[in-house]
């Protein structure tokens, strides 16, 4: 991934970038960026049971998906991390996320898996995105 004439290929290197504050989402040219940055913020392979952590870069990357394109979204993570906390929010969160992604269609089909779960297995993947993103 390009940013700043600087060429970033690792997690590390991605994540020190955001810490810096430099907005990520700006530098996004293909889906191998979407699917880059979504991993690196997501992914740290530390779980047991990865199903939940793979779930949460799922639901995240449909929210990246409907920032990105969706005309008159700020195009910020923060507005991300703000999205994916309507649904700790419960039904009535996940109802509002399902209602924003439906706008862009690859972000709803995206969220199809979390849409389709258990209330139980909803919270549980809500508060996995919700801790990766409260790290940067």
């Amino acid at each position: 991934m390009n940013v700043n004439e600087k060429i970033i290929s690792t997690k590390t290197e991605l994540l020190e970038t955001i810490k810096q504050g430099v907005n990520i989402l700006d530098y996004i040219k293909d889906e191998r960026d979407i699917d880059f940055v979504t991993n690196a913020i997501v992914i740290e392979k530390n779980d047991e049971d990865s199903y939940y952590e793979e779930t949460a870069e799922i639901v995240f990357k449909s929210i990246l998906y409907y920032v990105l394109f969706t005309e008159g979204e700020i195009k910020i993570l923060e507005r991300c991390s703000e999205i994916a906390k309507y649904g700790m929010n419960g039904v009535d969160g996940i109802n509002k996320i399902k209602n924003m992604v439906s706008k862009e269609e690859r972000a709803n089909v995206l969220f199809k898996p979390v849409e389709i779960a258990s209330e139980k297995t909803q919270k549980a993947v809500f508060e996995k995105l919700n801790e990766r993103l409260s790290k940067i």
